[in-house]
């Protein structure tokens, strides 16, 4: 199991190459509305965190709310990972 550290290394990182930005982000940004993060952007979002931790996601991990922020993803993804051991 990952730290949670680690979890939000790879949220972050996932964040990053899925809205090709050039500088890091930051916890309390919001996908949509700070980040620019569309529908699509939000399904390959998905997908790279699937890849990264080696398991099919909920789909409600990017949809659930209108418009999570880093740290709140970081957090559903630690708890469906926990849901799934």
């Amino acid at each position: 199991m990952k730290t949670g550290k680690e979890l939000a290394g790879i949220v972050r990182k996932a964040v990053v190459e899925t809205l090709r930005r050039k500088e890091p982000v930051e916890d309390g940004q919001k996908l949509g509305a700070d980040l620019g993060a569309e529908s699509i952007d939000r399904i390959d979002l998905t997908f790279r965190l699937e890849e990264a931790v080696g398991r099919v996601l909920d789909e409600k991990i990017l949809f659930a709310e209108p418009d999570p922020t880093v740290a709140e993803l970081v957090e559903r993804l630690a708890r469906m990972l926990e849901e799934k051991k």
